[in-house]
């Protein structure tokens, strides 16, 4: 009989063996930087993190979630084709058809969203296909036909979300991804406060965020929804402690991130805020607990603005529409731009309601369209699938949005209902993902959001988080 602490000599050979593993490849890296040059010491660390993600896939998902949200060093970028997100992906198509091949589980392509979301891509395809910019324009124009390359993007959310559901099994998985998601979030919101702080800002007043974290967010109005975002997840996550110091310390992260909102002069942000802010009151039944710390909250970001937010800045965001001061203030010019803009949308999803011009061809069907001949993007997720991908394409969308919905409502109902477990756990982040998708929802009216990772990433976790459920409810049902 074993003694407690001790390890048989198949597990002590077994908690060996990583470390024998990573010894040999340190000296082996080691010994070839010296003779061949860091080459080695490159293609060594590729080996080792093909084996780890071999080993342990949730962590390579989250590695892919990195490479659409973070701009990497450019030695690490890769060449043409040769580029880290390509490489992760064929990793991954290799570790899913090893799958299907040992489990003869083809279940993930009867999950309605991905069965959605290959319908999405079929009308894109059909659109940009059959409906298309003409190649003797395109050619008289000086232009390039852009579906193709915008369609590999989608697509390669798409090959995201199908891999996020296969590999990320677990609550521990869940939260693991929703923590890296928040932390790149709550990152680039900081970085956009200290760019304004140190008189940087996209337009000299505006607070954008470093390429180097998330690229995406270089846009102020992307910065604002990343800020909300954080807003949310840091509230729950909150929720979840027990310490009263870090609970206080979050109130103040809450604060900056609410600070940030209003350092990218965004108008949609602020009403996104907003969104927030009532989602989370309704979803708390407007307690009175919940109403107090959202009091300090505000008086808080109250104190932050009016010391550190630029008068630019504070004028912009607070013209918003339908007022006024909207029409002749700072930024009056963008909503009038932006008007113009929709109702060239309009025009164009009228000339071909039911295959849209392909995906990527905005800017050339506007640029014929419009007297003015600008090329400026729609602003409106809703729109811009209208008119690249028709009718069908965007009641693709809608019908996705909804399904996700579903997801973290019934996951939410059964959390907040069934006996503690590892799923339970997770309540909180359910909550914080749930507002977030509201949020986002919200902002694609005003926003070019549904080739954002994020979105995939939202819509990934309801799926995990629903599977999880209903094999609690299983498990529970046999009790």
């Amino acid at each position: 009989m074993q003694g407690l602490g001790t390890l048989s000599p198949r597990s002590a050979e077994r908690s060996w063996a990583p470390l024998l593993l990573v010894t040999t490849l340190a000296v082996v890296g080691g010994i070839g930087s010296v003779f061949l040059g860091g080459a080695t010491v490159v293609l060594v660390l590729g080996i080792f993190l093909v084996a780890f993600i071999i080993v342990r896939p949730q962590y390579g998902i989250a590695l892919f979630l990195s490479t659409f949200l973070m701009t990497y060093p450019r030695a690490l970028q890769g060449v043409g084709f040769l580029t880290i997100n390509n490489v992760l992906g064929l990793i991954f198509i290799v570790l899913l058809a090893y799958r299907v091949y040992r489990e003869r589980d083809w279940s993930f392509l009867t999950l309605p969203e991905v069965q959605l979301l290959g319908f999405i891509v079929a009308m894109y395809f059909l659109s940009a296909r059959l409906n298309g910019p003409d190649p003797h324009t395109l050619e008289l124009l000086g232009e390039q036909e852009l579906s193709a390359a915008n369609m590999r993007i989608f697509v390669n959310r798409v090959a995201f979300t199908i891999f996020f559901v296969v590999f990320i099994r677990t609550a521990e998985h869940v939260r693991m991804i929703y923590l890296v998601g928040l932390a790149f979030m709550v990152a680039s919101a900081l970085s956009g406060v200290q760019g304004v702080l140190q008189g940087g800002g996209l337009y000299g007043y505006r607070a954008t965020t470093e390429a180097r974290l998330v690229a995406a967010a270089y846009n102020p109005n992307r910065l604002a929804m990343l800020a909300v975002f954080s807003v949310a997840g840091l509230w729950y996550f909150r929720r979840s402690l027990w310490l009263p110091g870090l609970r206080a310390a979050l109130i103040l992260a809450i604060g900056v991130m609410g600070l940030a909102v209003f350092m990218t002069a965004s108008r949609s942000g602020l009403l996104g805020l907003a969104v927030c802010f009532a989602g989370i009151l309704w979803d708390e039944k407007v307690s009175i607990r919940a109403l107090v710390n959202w009091i300090l909250g505000a008086v808080l970001v109250g104190v932050l603005v009016s010391q550190f937010v630029p008068e630019r800045s504070l004028e912009r965001i607070t013209n918003l529409p339908g007022t006024q001061q909207a029409q002749l203030g700072e930024g009056a010019g963008s909503l009038e731009r932006r008007s113009r803009t929709w109702q060239i949308a309009w025009e164009l999803f009228l000339d071909s309601p039911f295959l849209g011009v392909g995906m990527g061809n905005w800017e050339v069907a506007r640029f014929l369209k419009d007297p003015a001949r600008s090329t400026a993007a729609p602003h409106s997720s809703y729109l811009l699938a209208l008119v690249e991908g028709g009718v069908f394409c965007l009641a693709g969308f809608l019908v996705l949005l909804w399904r996700t919905w579903q997801n973290y409502r019934y996951a939410e109902a059964w959390m907040t209902a069934a006996p503690p477990s590892p799923t339970t756990d997770l309540l909180w982040i359910t909550k914080a993902a749930k507002i977030s998708f509201l949020s986002l929802v919200f902002f694609s009216l005003f926003a070019d959001l549904w080739q954002f990772v994020l979105l995939f990433w939202l819509v990934g976790i309801s799926v995990v988080l629903r599977r999880l459920v209903e094999r609690d409810m299983e498990r529970t049902r046999w009790m």
